[in-house]
């Protein structure tokens, strides 16, 4: 849009609703699976919506940024993945998900679906709980594997960013995005 401008004001919540959540702390349904849900631009909500009121597990990490217009500054929640929402679901619910307004295929390669790591997405959670800065970084070139070792994220693989020192990349593989995250120490990693 001309005219908008955009400064990062990195809240610490994801967008959740009673069935949203990768949570570490949660088993899996037997049978049920991550899968990344790829969506119309601006539908992501919708679809999240429409699948949480379907029963299925939903995960849609968002973040709050500053749009400045013209004649206004507003506060916008915006998904952290544009066009992607992560589902955990069995094959029938596969099928229901895909009657969602906006919803435009699940992420596959050439091998069939393609299953999202629950540990990437649990990575991705334990930041927006954490309260660290961050910048959502669609796409992520990635240096050496690293494992945080200290703070909110220990325990915590992500990619380190050779540009800068101390900013780590955590990747969500299925989808070939991620969050760049700015740990206060830069000793709070090893390679792995």
């Amino acid at each position: 849009m001309p005219g908008n401008r955009s400064t990062h004001c990195m809240d610490a919540k994801a967008k959740t609703s009673p069935s949203v959540a990768p949570s570490g702390q949660q088993m899996p349904a037997p049978g049920t699976r991550w899968l990344a849900i790829y969506t119309k631009p601006r539908f992501e909500q919708r679809v999240a919506n429409y699948c949480s009121e379907r029963g299925c597990r939903i995960f849609l990490p968002t973040y709050q940024s500053w749009r400045q217009w013209s004649d206004r500054r507003k506060l916008l929640r915006l998904p952290l993945f544009p066009s992607y929402v992560f589902a955990n679901v069995n094959a029938e619910e596969q099928r229901r998900v895909m009657q969602a307004p906006g919803f435009l295929w699940f992420v596959k390669s050439r091998q069939g679906l393609v299953e999202v790591d629950a540990e990437e997405l649990h990575a991705v959670e334990r930041l927006l709980e954490s309260g660290l800065s961050f910048d959502p970084l669609p796409e992520v070139h990635v240096g050496d594997e690293v494992e945080i070792t200290s703070g909110a994220l220990k325990g915590c693989h992500a990619r380190l960013l050779l540009k800068e020192p101390g900013a780590m990349a955590l990747v969500v593989t299925a989808i070939q995005s991620g969050v760049r995250v700015r740990l206060p120490d830069p000793s709070w990693v090893r390679k792995l």
